[in-house]
């Protein structure tokens, strides 16, 4: 993906799972893809934004504040840089929290990268009611971008300048608000939907989560294990991010070892239903250890578990894994119960 595309899809992938009226629509736009990267239940993981041309994106660096100019004194929000972990087993815990304040509400969803680490927050009340805002920090040096076009302007986080950008392209538009919370470190809070109202009262919303944000945060625990990963498939310790969600009650899990090959599971049982980069769906075809399993030729294969539904989306894999080795690695996910207690720490969960 390029970045033209990459700035709009960041504000749009986590949020198309949020309103109602909008999963028809990403339902539509996501066979416009080159690659499928969810299966039914997991909408989050991202929408069709290969059909839309987007604005050329820069650094904010460019734009922003000094990195040495100081930080206010007694500032309430994040002053110390997030070090770049060697690997997603590096990470225990969250780098920050979202204060609560009246008008916002943790969701519980989160995800690491290698350039940063996200949480969700929903909006409650005004023009905004049930907006979902992700807010992310970066790891000191990692950049961020914002497109050179749009509507900005300038804001203030917890005393620190930062910038507010609108944008629209046809049917997609997103909101992002950034700042610099310390030198060569930043932060963003992001909003993104399709054919909606800009709600009157986003920026201050997102103005509130920017300053609700404070250091340190949750120990991170995911309910899938990796058991098995043969050495036709990347090595866990190179995995590129790490995402937990919630759709209507049921966690979604989602870990992609590199560009090409994603591992995902969804807390739904039942018929397992594979599908391909054409938006074609392939029922259950075979049985594995017991698990009836659906195969989109080249492109998507998954399980049914006792409690899950387990995928492998490798259709940008070359070259191909071979089909035993990728059934093996889902039939020997450990999966937990609906109780986080149950759960693994994000070391444990990725072999650690």
């Amino acid at each position: 993906m390029n970045d033209e595309h990459d700035v709009l899809s960041q504000l749009v992938d986590y949020h198309d799972h949020i309103s109602a009226p909008l999963v028809p629509l990403a339902d539509d736009l996501r066979r416009g893809r080159g690659r499928v990267r969810r299966n039914r239940g997991l909408l989050a993981a991202g929408a069709a934004l290969g059909v839309v041309s987007m604005i050329a994106a820069v650094s904010l660096s460019e734009g922003g504040r000094s990195a040495d100019e100081p930080q206010p004194a007694h500032s309430p929000g994040l002053t110390t840089p997030l070090v770049a972990p060697q690997s997603p087993f590096d990470v225990s815990e969250l780098g920050f929290h979202i204060e609560s304040a009246p008008d916002l509400s943790v969701t519980g969803d989160w995800a690491i990268d290698r350039d940063r680490q996200w949480a969700g927050v929903q909006v409650l009340g005004g023009d905004s009611n049930g907006m979902e805002l992700q807010v992310e920090v970066y790891y000191q040096g990692r950049p961020l971008k914002l497109p050179r076009t749009g509507t900005r302007e300038p804001v203030t986080v917890n005393g620190v300048p930062g910038t507010y950008i609108e944008q629209k392209s046809g049917r997609f538009h997103a909101a992002m608000l950034a700042w610099e919370y310390a030198p060569d470190s930043w932060a963003a809070v992001k909003a993104g939907w399709i054919e909606a109202v800009l709600p009157s009262d986003l920026r201050s919303k997102m103005l509130t989560a920017a300053e609700a944000v404070r250091p340190g945060g949750e120990a991170l625990r995911v309910p899938v294990r990796v058991d098995t990963l043969p050495e036709s498939l990347p090595s866990l310790k190179a995995a590129q991010e790490v995402r937990l969600l919630d759709w209507d009650g049921n966690w979604q899990w989602w870990l992609s070892l590199d560009d090409a090959i994603q591992i995902h599971a969804t807390a739904e049982t039942g018929s397992v239903v594979c599908e391909a980069d054409d938006g074609s769906y392939h029922k259950a075809s075979f049985t594995y250890r017991g698990h009836p399993g659906c195969l989109a030729d080249g492109e998507q294969i998954g399980l049914s578990l006792d409690d899950a539904q387990v995928f492998i989306d490798f259709g940008d894999a070359e070259p191909k894994p071979p089909i035993d080795d990728l059934k093996q690695v889902l039939a020997d996910l450990a999966v937990g119960t609906a109780d986080p207690a149950t759960w693994f720490d994000l070391g444990t969960a990725l072999g650690g």
